[in-house]
């Protein structure tokens, strides 16, 4: 059953220069291989393009979809080009089967129907196409999108410490976003004609601390891999899945 987040807000995407952006595009890579070359790509929710440019040098054709126009300051920051589309990851306009690689950073947490935005995502992707998601990970110890919660001001972006912990009818009735346990993030790809072809969860970043000694301490031990096997070290879990060849659109 479609659950409803009662205070859902639209993201802030990050940043050029962020290390999340570095990984994101590591782990695609080592995923798709040869296939992102000259691959026909579309990226649903580009925000402001400083996710989607890293792509640009290996993708034939290269789309960045958003609600809102990209910030052009963040685009221009990053060497590289692409084709921006506006519109709704909820009613794609492209026609069916016309991509090799569809990307989803951190979008599907937002939207009011995410299962409605996969199948769209289905929809557009070519037979034998990849579908790559990430989403955030309900186990991480910050609450990433904050919450609205009454009484709770004090800390910084209101990203409560373990409130994504909390059962997931109770954390929707206050939270900005979407959490997701790895179950939940397979659910929405299993039976829709996907094969699974990998899983996992991306470490943190620690792109909100600060330039210190700290955090570049924790980036060179605790938090140095782009992947990892422990949830609690994760701000965010993917999903990777190929179209199967005799779907039909």
């Amino acid at each position: 059953m479609q659950s409803q987040v009662r205070h859902l807000e639209p993201g802030r995407p990050a940043r050029s220069g962020q290390l999340i952006l570095e990984r994101r595009y590591r782990i695609v890579s080592s995923i798709t291989g040869s296939e992102l070359v000259d691959a026909r790509m579309l990226d649903i929710g580009c925000g402001n393009g400083a996710q989607t440019v890293y792509f640009s040098s290996v993708s034939r054709h290269l789309i960045g979809l958003d609600i809102l126009p990209p910030d052009e300051t963040a685009v221009k920051e990053t060497p590289g080009e692409f084709d921006f589309v506006r519109g709704s990851g909820m009613e794609l306009p492209f026609d069916d089967g016309v991509f090799d690689i569809v990307t989803s950073f951190e979008v599907l947490e937002h939207l009011p129907d995410d299962e409605k935005a996969v199948a769209e995502a289905i929809r557009v992707l070519k037979s034998g196409g990849i579908l790559f998601i990430t989403v955030p990970n309900k186990w991480w110890i910050f609450e990433s999108h904050g919450a609205v919660i009454p009484g709770v001001n004090l800390i910084p972006w209101n990203r409560v410490p373990f409130f994504g912990w909390l059962p997931r009818r109770i954390h929707e009735r206050f939270a900005r976003a979407r959490t997701y346990t790895m179950k939940r993030a397979l659910e929405l790809v299993r039976d829709r004609g996907f094969d699974i072809i990998d899983n996992g969860y991306l470490t943190a970043p620690l792109d909100v601390l600060n330039d210190t000694v700290l955090r570049r301490t924790l980036r060179r031990t605790v938090f140095k891999s782009d992947r990892t096997r422990i949830p609690f070290l994760a701000v965010n879990l993917f999903v990777a899945v190929r179209k199967c060849e005799s779907e039909k659109v």
